[in-house]
């Protein structure tokens, strides 16, 4: 996945869950990892958490009976994951050149110029929408994982803004106590809009993911099913000696009624032979529906298999903030030895510098491969055109 997603950690759970209840309006006691928690009575939620014991712990298994878990896979953030989701409550924050430092690409700082001085005119705003998608991908005996992603789109356009998907997920972990100006609100129609554009990038981040997960449980059941065949092979086998054993000794119990010399004797081999035969008969049966099952392909248990493998995606949306961002010129003042140069580039508060300028002398693009260096107060790439 991209850069813009985090593992559902003890971390990221602690944070989900704070966030969540103080979005609930909860009023939360912190005594160490044991949190006493409090909702309104107009609280909109399923859950009854008065004066409740919450404990964060990396395992379930780890919490004391008297409180719920504030783990990753715990059964009480799974349902606190569920009803996030379901209410997806909609917040909104602007960002401006106050609230975030200047973020400058790696091919300014990655490379031999040095940033002498910079300079961010902000100029109209631009709006976003940020999604925060829990992904669960899990197949029942093979595979599990849990993720949060971030994605971010254009209000306008509904263009993915990866950049700014960073941010916000930067922001998502940073203290609660952080305080942003509101941004714009949005109606239903917009939202609806533009959270499908949201989700449907969140699908293509996650669907490599997918695949490889795929991949993993198609070979997982491809061994089982080999190892069943083989299974069947052997009690095939073991049939076949079985039966012919059984043979064996009903042939004994036909020489015993023949050669018999009173009626207790005869009657008793007569009514051994009747189950050695019924034994066997069984056995022949038992034989019958393997060969059935061998010729059709296993259907049963290749269905079985199948289901003990499949692949269970969620992506549920469990956080939707609108972020106002301010749009504007960046001036930066660049220095190498004794060489300078100032150029203005289009920024966004949250993104950063919009474009990857070109070297001034090859045309080729500046990137964290190609950075930028002073030429002849050009400004070029340091593996295309620096002297």
């Amino acid at each position: 996945m991209t850069d813009a997603a985090m593992p559902v950690t003890e971390q990221a759970v602690k944070r989900f869950v704070e966030e969540y209840l103080v979005s609930l309006g909860a009023e939360i006691r912190k005594e160490g990892n044991r949190w006493r928690v409090s909702l309104p009575d107009d609280a909109e939620t399923t859950f009854e958490l008065d004066d409740a014991m919450l404990e964060v712990a990396p395992d379930p298994g780890e919490v004391d009976r008297d409180a719920f878990a504030i783990a990753p896979e715990s059964e009480f953030v799974e349902r606190l994951i569920d009803e996030a989701a379901e209410r997806m409550p909609v917040g909104s924050m602007m960002l401006t050149g106050d609230d975030l430092e200047v973020q400058l690409p790696p091919w300014i700082t990655e490379g031999p110029a040095e940033v002498s001085e910079h300079a961010f005119t902000p100029y109209y705003d631009r709006w976003a929408l940020c999604a925060l998608v829990h992904v669960g991908i899990e197949t029942v005996s093979e595979y599990q994982t849990e993720e949060l992603l971030s994605v971010a789109v254009d209000l306008n356009s509904n263009d993915e803004r990866p950049r700014l998907a960073e941010t916000y997920l930067e922001l998502s972990e940073a203290p609660l106590d952080r305080t942003l100006e509101k941004g714009r609100s949005l109606d239903e129609a917009d939202l609806s809009e533009s959270l499908e554009a949201a989700m449907s990038i969140a699908e293509r981040e996650v669907s490599s993911t997918v695949r490889e997960v795929q991949e993993r449980a198609t070979r997982a059941a491809e061994v089982e099913l080999d190892e069943y065949r083989q299974f069947v092979r052997q009690r095939r086998e073991e049939l076949d000696d079985e039966i012919r054993r059984l043979t064996r000794r009903i042939d004994d119990a036909n020489d015993t009624i023949d050669d018999a010399t009173d009626q207790q004797e005869r009657v008793e081999a007569l009514r051994k032979r009747k189950e050695l035969r019924a034994e066997r008969d069984d056995l022949r049966s038992e034989k019958e529906k393997m060969a059935a099952v061998i010729r059709d392909g296993f259907p049963e248990k290749r269905c079985e298999i199948r289901d003990r493998h499949s692949l269970t995606v969620r992506l549920q949306p469990v956080a939707v903030t609108t972020v106002t961002y301010e749009r504007g010129d960046l001036d930066v003042s660049l220095r190498v030895d004794d060489a300078s140069a100032s150029r203005s580039y289009p920024y966004a508060v949250g993104i950063g510098i919009m474009e990857n300028p070109a070297c001034e002398q090859c045309g080729r693009e500046l990137s964290g491969e190609n950075m930028a260096t002073i030429s002849g107060g050009s400004l070029v790439g340091t593996t295309c055109c620096e002297r």
